[in-house]
């Protein structure tokens, strides 16, 4: 963990251009796979994959649903996948639902995949999915929420250490006074406590004169965001930064602001990093989010399926589960203009 928490904390201005998957515990066993990585796009080099005989290689992804960030992963796993012209990659649509995902990884397990990348819609309830995976020889990467059934390795985002420096960066914005509020996601998902606790946190170690007033579910939802703040607001006229738990409640609460007459008197933070967060920034109206190249994250899954795949490293070589923590930065106006297009999702 102190090699993940370096890795995430170090240097993080010039990561954008210099990442490279360093030490990270799936590392090991990949680290022969790589070539240099370009520094414009992030991409790796990758060696072609020999499978025996030229056998080609099932792989699928079941989503947890149809939003930015799983489309963003799978085309980073695709940016892996295709020049090894012996993988069949396909993506499917988990719809948001437990039994979707456990029939989908029922046909995929009898189709013969190889490796099956799951972001699971409830980590016990595909536990007995994964099982079967690897009774059948089949090696299951999750992306961003972990499963309690142990699997070959897990890749997500900074969400605690991340959420610690957004407080961090919030109330350095507000003078290291006032009141805050939280637009929060549902609970029952680790990411949300991951990201709630980290916030938390990191106003108790870095702004502890910083209350936090309000925590209400806003469902993920932009929409929904806009009337949790607003009902915030009137009972907190004096609110002086609002974190969303997502870029999507954030942009909410930035509506809310533009509506009001508040944008640069109130501080919004919010965390993921996508296109839209990024734009709002530089326009000056969103002060900042946790951006993550989710990308990135999606070629570095992918270049482990094909270690493992391959027959390079089998899946027994991991003695214990691989868990790679992404790298990030604290975008704001100074620093959105480090991140690239081809960075952007």
């Amino acid at each position: 963990m102190t090699e993940e928490i370096k890795n995430t904390t170090n240097d993080r201005r010039h990561f954008l251009k210099n990442i490279a998957l360093g030490s990270a515990a799936i590392g090991g066993a990949a680290m022969g796979l790589f070539g240099n990585s370009d520094p414009s796009t992030g991409l790796f080099g990758v060696q072609k994959a020999n499978a025996a005989d030229d056998a080609r290689l099932k792989m699928a992804f079941i989503k947890y649903a149809t939003d930015t960030v799983s489309s963003a992963w799978s085309k980073g796993i695709e940016d892996v996948l295709t020049p090894q012209q012996i993988v069949d990659y396909k993506l499917l649509d988990g719809q948001g639902k437990a039994e979707v995902q456990v029939s989908l990884m029922d046909t995929l397990i009898s189709d013969g995949n190889s490796v099956i990348f799951l972001q699971p819609v409830d980590s016990v309830a595909l536990a007995p999915s994964i099982q079967k995976a690897k009774r059948a020889g089949i090696s299951v990467i999750t992306l961003n929420i972990d499963a309690t059934e142990a699997h070959a390795a897990h890749v997500e985002m900074n969400h605690y250490f991340g959420a610690m420096d957004i407080a961090k960066a919030m109330g350095d914005a507000m003078g290291g006074k006032g009141d805050v509020a939280i637009l929060n996601a549902p609970p029952g998902i680790i990411i949300r406590d991951l990201r709630t606790n980290g916030f938390v946190d990191g106003m108790k170690k870095h702004h502890p004169e910083i209350k936090i007033v309000a925590d209400q579910v806003a469902e993920w939802s932009r929409k929904k965001a806009q009337d949790v703040l607003a009902t915030i607001l009137a009972a907190n006229p004096k609110l002086g930064g609002v974190y969303g738990v997502n870029d999507a409640m954030a942009l909410g609460a930035v509506d809310v602001a533009k509506d009001k007459g508040l944008i640069g008197k109130l501080v919004i933070f919010g965390n993921d990093g996508e296109t839209g967060a990024l734009e709002s920034i530089a326009a000056g109206e969103l002060t900042g989010t946790q951006f993550t190249d989710v990308h990135q994250q999606g070629r570095f899954a992918a270049s482990a399926a094909v270690v493992l795949a391959s027959g390079m490293v089998p899946a027994t070589a991991f003695k214990k589960q691989g868990h790679l923590l992404m790298p990030y930065v604290i975008a704001t106006k100074d620093t959105v203009g480090q991140i690239t297009p081809a960075q952007r999702w």
